[in-house]
């Protein structure tokens, strides 16, 4: 892969930011979701590229806008992962985290897995791999402090703000440690604790595919994921064996989830987030904060875009 997709597949996600953002807090989720997953697909279905779309988290439900099994106009064989807009109800509400997000891969390389719960733990490289999913939320804060040489009371840890979280919480705070809680936006946690900048550690519950989004950014970035899938009943541990999962107990990490060194990553912010800033409407146009990752050469850009509207949207 010698083209920088990332360069491209950006503007896939300024074109789906900028779609999001028009109908941003006007309260209709299924809406603000299929108008941005319509518009990622028309952008990305440009591209000089034969791409299997995988791990798409909505692809059974009927409601919801179907992104094609392939995109592209033809050429190399690719893999693409597709989050056209991440916390889709924050950004129907107008709260924060709302992002677009699109992976690129070379063929067979970003691994198919379940829709199913994955808890997982994610870090910057700056700590490394001291973190154990099989340990304690405790016990992985204390590792976490001792490897940055912080006290656990100056350890910052993201969580979701769901029930299921609650016990997770209550351990975290009674070591001492710090929490970040958030509403929305599961990848935009990891982020934020791979950059290190507003978090050290991201930890809990959420869906499978964002595992893998987060697998991506730090084969560009480096850090450090565990994560393990959640079974509830027989129905998931089907589901597991379709995609070849059979060890239940498996622990995953980067390469299970991203098994190429050769992949670009690209993020548009629709609302402000832990991450990314999001869209700005000016008069003349609008203003999207973008980042984009190589991990051929491990560069990494923060793009600041201004576009400008003739008397329409051009998204």
């Amino acid at each position: 892969m010698n083209i920088n997709y990332g360069m491209e597949i950006v503007r896939a996600t300024e074109i789906a930011a900028l779609t999001a953002a028009r109908i941003q807090g006007l309260g209709n989720r299924d809406d603000i979701l299929n108008e941005t997953r319509r518009a990622i697909n028309k952008t990305l279905n440009r591209l000089m590229i034969n791409a299997r779309v995988v791990n798409d988290r909505f692809s059974n439900r009927d409601e919801i806008f179907k992104l094609p099994e392939m995109l592209g106009e033809g050429g190399p064989d690719m893999d693409l992962m597709i989050v056209a807009l991440e916390a889709h109800r924050a950004a129907a509400d107008g709260k924060n985290n709302a992002t677009s997000y699109t992976i690129i891969a070379e063929e067979g390389t970003i691994r198919p897995v379940p829709n199913l719960r994955m808890s997982k733990i994610v870090v910057g490289p700056s700590v490394g791999e001291v973190i154990d999913i099989n340990q304690s939320p405790a016990t992985n804060v204390k590792r976490v402090a001792r490897v940055l040489r912080k006290y656990t009371e100056n350890v910052t840890v993201c969580i979701l703000n769901r029930k299921r979280h609650q016990g997770m919480i209550h351990e975290v705070r009674s070591c001492g440690a710090r929490i970040k809680l958030i509403e929305e936006g599961e990848i935009s946690g990891c982020l934020a604790a791979i950059n290190g900048e507003k978090a050290d550690i991201y930890m809990g519950y959420g869906f499978a595919p964002e595992g893998t989004v987060a697998a991506a950014a730090i084969r560009c970035l480096g850090g450090y994921l565990e994560g393990k899938i959640a079974y509830e009943n027989d129905s998931d541990r089907s589901e597991a064996n379709k995609h070849g999962i059979y060890d239940l107990e498996k622990v995953f990490r980067v390469e299970d989830l991203i098994d190429s060194r050769n992949i670009s990553f690209a993020a548009t912010g629709v609302t402000d987030g832990e991450f990314l800033e999001g869209v700005r409407f000016t008069a003349t146009g609008a203003v999207t904060n973008s980042f984009v990752a190589r991990s051929k050469t491990r560069t990494y850009r923060n793009i600041t875009t201004n576009h400008f509207f003739d008397y329409n949207p051009v998204f």
